[in-house]
């Protein structure tokens, strides 16, 4: 039986596994700051995002916010129930240390918001850095992931600021690398030239920007770029300076548009169809609860604009065409297919050693994948402890999805 007939933006690393759920072509995950959330526009954005639409997103939080600039920030201390409106799967680093007057951070706030974060029975999957905060890992600061110092004379000092083994302790697998890229469609082949034609949004800029690092390689600088150039990857794996590794992602967006007014033009119809049509995923760089200057007093929150583009995202998704979740569902997803393995009837899932020491019904429930071809008359699906439960849907003679139901 032949395989269906799927553009290359839709297989996965074994050309048997599709690289999204059946029927959809890209995907597409919100990554939102919790910056300058009040609760009034909280309570906006919770009943039109997760009540009304039903956006299969989820949120990020401060655990809690000492920044004198931005008061009555809305933080998992003062608003402890907040997590339970809606998912939350992203901490934006340990709080809002920023402006806080002469309170600072170290490494006993971590070990104290550790215990805030398991009273609450929150497990975050996702680290975001914010802003200049000293205990960052990736943007700005890496003085979060550094576990000691050593002085020109040879003194070692351990660092207060060193947090990155209580980061892992709360459930945190995926880090953001810092960056904000302009290409819309990560985890899809792209050549150097390629990348910087979509990075630039035109050709004429694009060939000239590719044209400098053509002349470049006749200077002997080139080779340093492209070895700066990490592809186009949805994730990679980082090593840290405590001698950890963990998985990094880029952002999609501008740096100028990453508030909810910017989020209309982010997500407008246009650019996801192009999206739908070029394939690859996207995780959306945004702060839902920040407005643009020009909207500080309106009455209403999320401007029309955004509110058509976010329900155009709705009628995409429904349609099948466009799949969307949590940032950490996504990049739960990428890993998981990207270590599976097919040998004759069996579907074996294996544990990549980074977001997962051992595969169970557990680590699998709620997701779905689809195959290309007809399933084995004895299908078996294993974990790294045996067989795992599932369900299978036959789409048509070429396509099947096993899917993973919640517990």
């Amino acid at each position: 039986m032949k395989s269906e007939a799927v553009p290359e933006h839709v297989r996965a690393r074994d050309p048997r596994v599709r690289a999204y759920p059946f029927p959809y072509t890209a995907w597409l995950a919100l990554s939102s700051d919790p910056d300058n959330t009040v609760p009034r526009d909280w309570k906006e954005l919770d009943r039109t995002i997760w009540q009304e639409m039903g956006l299969p997103f989820a949120d990020s939080f401060f655990i809690r916010s000492y920044n004198q600039l931005q008061p009555g920030q809305m933080d998992l201390h003062s608003f402890p129930d907040m997590v339970n409106a809606h998912p939350h799967d992203t901490m934006h680093t340990w709080g809002d240390f920023m402006f806080g007057g002469q309170r600072g951070f170290d490494r006993q706030d971590a070990v104290d918001h550790l215990e805030v974060m398991r009273r609450s029975g929150i497990t975050p999957r996702v680290w975001v850095d914010h802003s200049l905060f000293i205990g960052n890992l990736l943007h700005n600061h890496r003085y979060g992931g550094i576990p000691d110092f050593k002085d020109a004379s040879g003194y070692t000092y351990p660092n207060p600021l060193y947090s990155l083994d209580l980061i892992r302790a709360a459930g945190v697998r995926y880090f953001w690398d810092g960056t904000i890229t302009g290409v819309l469609g990560q985890d899809r082949q792209l050549s150097l030239r390629q990348y910087h034609l979509e990075r630039t949004g035109s050709n004429r800029r694009g060939t000239l920007d590719w044209m400098k690092h053509k002349m470049g390689d006749a200077l002997g600088v080139g080779k340093a770029f492209r070895e700066q150039f990490q592809g186009n990857h949805a994730y990679r794996t980082h090593a840290f300076p405590d001698g950890s590794k963990g998985y990094v992602f880029p952002r999609h967006g501008r740096w100028e548009q990453a508030d909810i007014r910017g989020l209309g033009y982010l997500l407008a119809p246009e650019r996801l169809h192009r999206l739908v049509e070029t394939g690859g995923v996207c995780i959306a760089y945004t702060h839902l609860g920040k407005r643009n200057i020009t909207d500080a007093q309106e009455d209403q929150h999320i401007p029309q604009r955004t509110q058509q583009a976010l329900e155009a995202l709705r009628t995409l998704f429904d349609q099948g065409r466009l799949m969307l979740s949590p940032v950490s569902t996504l990049l739960d997803h990428l890993v998981l297919r990207d270590h599976v393995s097919m040998d004759g009837e069996v579907i074996r899932f294996k544990a990549d050693g980074i977001a997962f020491d051992r595969i169970t019904g557990k680590e699998l429930a709620g997701q779905r994948f689809s195959f290309l071809g007809s399933p084995a008359k004895n299908l078996r699906v294993l974990g790294t402890h045996g067989p795992v439960e599932h369900s299978l849907v036959v789409h048509n003679p070429t396509t099947y999805t096993i899917q993973f139901t919640r517990p």
